[in-house]
């Protein structure tokens, strides 16, 4: 991958990263048999923060300069995989706040982690390089003033 020029791009590559690096605590406690809740709620506390806001912000921001830049294949493609980690995240959410936590806290979480990561992969790979060449310096400035405010 090109270097990260882009303020915007570098925040995204830090949150991906970040959450890649959860997603893994996030299946090896699952798989232990005795899972952390210090990790059970670091996932719950990514889905309400992390993870809706970083969607959020490349439904209302990003997807629709990469839609008006002939992307509106990928575009449909990551809107289809933002619905599916939301409905895992969901799933996860309403079984990790079980007490005490049921048999489907397992399932759901590697469901969860497995389809979050995926998805942060399929974006470095494909999303960051696009808007390297499609963000000018003043609508990045603009962005990232936005997204992190």
């Amino acid at each position: 991958m090109q270097a990260l020029t882009c303020q915007v791009n570098r925040r995204l590559h830090e949150e991906h990263v970040a959450v890649i690096a959860l997603c893994a605590k996030l299946e090896a406690t699952l798989a232990s048999g005795t899972p952390d809740p210090a990790v059970i709620s670091a996932a719950l506390a990514a889905i309400a923060d992390e993870v809706e806001r970083h969607f959020v912000f490349e439904e209302e921001e990003l997807f629709p300069r990469l839609k008006d830049a002939g992307e509106g294949d990928l575009v449909d493609l990551l809107l289809e995989e933002h619905a599916s980690v939301r409905d895992a995240a969901r799933r996860f959410s309403a079984a990790a706040r079980q007490t005490p936590p049921g048999p489907d806290l397992r399932p759901a979480g590697l469901e969860f982690a497995e389809r979050l990561a995926s998805h942060a992969q399929k974006e470095e790979m494909s999303v960051l390089p696009l808007l390297e060449d499609l963000l000018d310096a003043d609508t990045d400035a603009e962005l990232i003033v936005g997204y992190v405010a």
